[in-house]
């Protein structure tokens, strides 16, 4: 029986997904995560980029700084483990009530240690600026909110991404709407970091509201074992998602360091239009995990097949958008951001290549987590982070703000494509069929 939207299709794709359910399911479920991701993305840039308008290059680098801080303690928070998480719940249903149980409590626990450590940090560094100290304590608030996304892995596994939909999109407009109302009256810088928290909780409510109405077989419920078990897995992916954040946010930090906010501002402006396009292969991968993961368990030759197609699609939409963004780049900076952002267009034009790689790291994750290689994408991971560092380091000094651009892409390269092809031939071996057609394969 087809799914009711397939009746919109045309004939010859609507007959190719006659007797094909299971695929069925996962492209009507990732339509439903673009959906609500695409429109939150539209929602977000236009209401950011206000923002920006607003405060200023100056106060919206400020703003930009207290995040990316608060960013490094998030990946620790979160425990990168929902790959295993939606994993373990394909292979393991049975035991779906205490896997999500576990994940949950683990992350509410590391999220208040995660937000005083975060609080600390800030005080012990900038302890000579009280506004920004108590930024952390607003913005860091998140990080125990942030454990709700547990109940956002349950309907990922099921392909039931719809049923969050609403009201995760009821949560993000309650949100932007308030921001909405403080630009109206003018409020403070503060009153904007508090918005990111309030979004935050507001989005924790709308799952819980959502959970009620599509709930597990059993009750939620920690297990010691399973906690074991959990974090020996993730261990590897938060320390590599520590290093991620590192090249991918160091540049931020360094830039407000270096030269101060108001380039940091400029560049902010440009690389939140660059991170707009993360939806696309982020939507992908959740979609696909659960499907991948079934095509490693029926044999290598046809998980190795699906791997090499996915590499090449999400390479060919990463440079088709990449060169699109960077022909329109000052027509776009000058309607969302205006004159005083007008440099952030040159910013942009180079900045967005960078989702090539991003594109391909996202796709990475599903090879990733399926073949276990966490102790190599972790050394990867780390020499990419100490690439980034590095090359600020010099580049800022040398180029300025574009020194924090070519920092990026550097790090970005070396991160997902140079060192884990060096450190795994495996994996090289699927990019040489992707792009060069080169290797075994059918």
């Amino acid at each position: 029986m087809n799914a009711l939207w397939t009746k919109y299709l045309p004939g010859i794709i609507r007959e190719w997904l006659e007797g094909r359910p299971q695929l069925q399911k996962a492209i009507g479920n990732t339509g439903w995560l673009l959906f609500d991701r695409v429109l939150r993305m539209v929602i977000g840039v236009t209401v950011g980029a206000w923002v920006a308008r607003y405060l200023g290059p100056t106060l919206f680098g400020e703003l930009a700084y207290i995040i990316a801080f608060i960013a490094f303690f998030q990946v620790i928070a979160g425990l990168e483990a929902d790959g295993f998480i939606v994993r373990d719940i394909a292979r393991n249903h049975g035991d779906t009530a205490v896997i999500l149980g576990t994940s949950l409590r683990l992350r509410i626990i590391s999220g208040i240690i995660c937000w005083l450590a975060a609080i600390a940090l800030m005080y012990l560094f900038h302890s000579d600026d009280r506004q920004l100290c108590l930024l952390a304590v607003i913005v860091g608030a998140m990080l125990v909110f942030q454990a709700s996304d547990t109940v956002d892995l349950w309907f990922e596994s099921q392909s039931q991404s719809k049923r969050t939909v609403l009201a995760k999109l009821v949560s993000y407009l309650f949100s932007n709407g308030i921001r909405v109302c403080l630009l109206l009256i003018k409020a403070p810088l503060i009153a904007f970091a508090g918005v990111i928290c309030l979004e935050s909780a507001a989005l924790a409510v709308a799952l819980f509201v959502a959970y009620r109405r599509f709930p597990t077989d059993g009750r939620w419920q920690a297990d010691i074992a399973q906690a074991k078990k959990l974090l020996h897995l993730c261990w590897p992916f938060v320390a590599t998602g520590v290093m991620i954040t590192a090249y991918m946010r160091i540049d931020q930090i360094m830039l407000k360091e270096m030269l101060g906010e108001k380039e940091l501002g400029i560049y902010a402006a440009a690389l939140a239009l660059v991170q707009a396009w993360n939806i696309i292969p982020g939507t992908l991968v959740a979609s696909l995990a659960p499907f991948v993961a079934r095509k490693k368990s029926r044999g290598e030759a046809e998980y190795q097949d699906a791997l090499v197609i996915l590499f090449r699609f999400f390479a060919i939409v990463a440079f088709v958008g990449a060169g699109l963004t960077a022909v329109v780049s000052p027509w776009i900076v000058e309607l969302l951001y205006g004159s005083e952002f007008r440099s952030s267009a040159v910013v942009l034009s180079v900045l967005v290549f960078v989702i090539v790689f991003v594109f391909q790291g996202m796709a990475q994750t599903l090879w990733v987590v399926n073949n276990n290689v966490r102790i190599a994408n972790l050394v990867a991971t780390f020499l990419a982070a100490l690439v980034s560092i590095i090359a600020n380091l010099f580049l800022i000094r040398k180029f300025g703000i574009m020194g924090a651009v070519y920092s990026y892409l550097l790090a970005q390269g070396a991160s997902v494509m140079l060192f884990p092809c060096l450190f795994r031939r495996d994996l090289f071996s699927l990019y040489k069929r992707a792009f060069l057609g080169l290797g075994s394969g059918k």
